[in-house]
Order: structure tokens, then sequence, then C-alpha cells
């Protein structure tokens, strides 16, 4: 079974708010909830790394990915009021998350109706040693957690961004947009090559005889299963 364990952003007490009443922790928890319910409903097992009072420090939350598939930390972002937009953290050893953070930015984005800030790693050195800036992401890089998230949806002090946010329904939505994303991601990544090559044939329409020819290849698996999450 697909494991995905969710930290919903900050605790409650947490002063990170917008111009007109939206705070960052109650709306995380809210996307956060809605995204258990939803990756539930697909037969993924998703877990929180906190309850709802209780605010573990950073580090530790990112710990809890321990045995997980995705650790994915839910947040809302704020600069000077003027920008607006989506971006995904993911852990700098991880390049090969590059592509799953920008398909998560890109998706909210697109529902939000705001900027696509894209996929992006965060760092500082310290004794000549790179360490990932977020320390949720440096707890689930200590562990085998094998993809690392990090996600801003949205600028809460923006007034448009926070206008979208503070609607629960549309909460609802951006978690539906990351289950989408999720699931196909990590199920595409469990592929085998028998349903890769049900996948090909089902949207290109060739016969059992072509995909023989594909099959003589000498790195025809791969080859299939790369055709096949293109397709997807």
């Amino acid at each position: 079974m697909i494991k995905v364990m969710i930290d919903p952003g900050h605790a409650p007490g947490n002063a990170n708010k917008g111009p007109t009443g939206y705070y960052e922790y109650q709306g995380v928890w809210k996307i956060s909830t809605y995204l258990k319910e939803i990756l539930q409903a697909k037969g993924m097992q998703a877990d929180f790394s906190r309850t709802w009072d209780e605010n573990p420090e950073p580090f530790a939350r990112g710990q809890k990915a321990k045995g997980y598939n995705l650790f994915i930390s839910e947040h809302t972002n704020a600069y000077n009021g003027t920008v607006r937009g989506v971006e995904v953290y993911y852990d700098y050893n991880k390049p090969q998350d590059d592509e799953f953070a920008n398909k998560l930015a890109s998706s909210v984005a697109s529902v939000m109706g705001n900027t696509n800030r894209g996929a992006k790693t965060r760092v500082y050195t310290e004794s000549g040693i790179i360490y990932n800036y977020y320390g949720v992401i440096r707890g689930a890089a200590a562990t085998d957690c094998k993809h690392i998230l990090l996600v801003e949806n949205g600028f809460h002090d923006n007034e448009q961004d926070e206008a979208f946010l503070k609607i629960n329904e549309n909460l609802r939505i951006i978690a539906q947009t990351q289950a989408k994303v999720i699931y196909e991601y990590l199920n595409m990544e469990n592929l085998t090559v028998q349903e890769a090559e049900k996948i090909i044939q089902s949207k290109t329409g060739i016969d059992d005889n072509t995909m023989q020819y594909l099959k003589f290849y000498k790195f025809n698996e791969s080859l299939l299963l790369k055709l096949a999450k293109a397709m997807k």
C-alpha cells in the first residue's frame, strides 16, 4: 500500500495570517484533512504528523516520514502583500523530485488562478556542509522516505489569494488537485510492465503484433514503462 505522511503546517496559536482574517494554521489543517480523506478513498494510507493541538518541532515532524512513500508539508506563504502564486520545495538531495514538485505547483496554481512559481530547493551551508533550509525537509530527509515536498498554497498576505483561501470549498479543491497529482505520480511509479502494455495499447490503438515488436527491443521493459508514463 502507498503511504503518505501529511504535515499540517504550524499549529493553533501561530500568528501567520492574512489581511482580512485568514489564519495559515486553520487553512492548511483543512487542506490536510480533505487531502487525507481523498487519498484514503483512493486506497492509500494517509496519516498526520500531528494532532490538532500538537505543535512538534519541524525536524520531529519530518521524522514521521519514516516508512512512507511521500511526506508532504502543507503551508500558505507571505511576502509583501503583492506576490501571488504557488511554489513547492523538495529535498535538494532528490533532484528527481523536481518533476513531481513542479507538477504539483502548476496544478494548484491552475485551480487558484495565480502564478506557478515552480519547484524549488532552499539550502544553507554550515561548516562546509549543505543542509535543507526547512526543518521538516531535513527531518524527512534523515529517513527512508522516497519523496519529500513542502507546498506553499498561495500567499495569504495577498488579498486575492487570501480571498480564495477563505472559502472552504476552495480548500477542498486544492486538496483534490493535490490528491490527483499524488495518486497519478505514485501509482505510475509502481507501474508494472503488463500495466504499461495495456496503457500503450489503449492510448495508441496498436495491435498485439506491433506490441511484440516493441517487446523484442533489448531494453523493452524500460521503454514500455517510459512510454506508458508519458502517455498517462
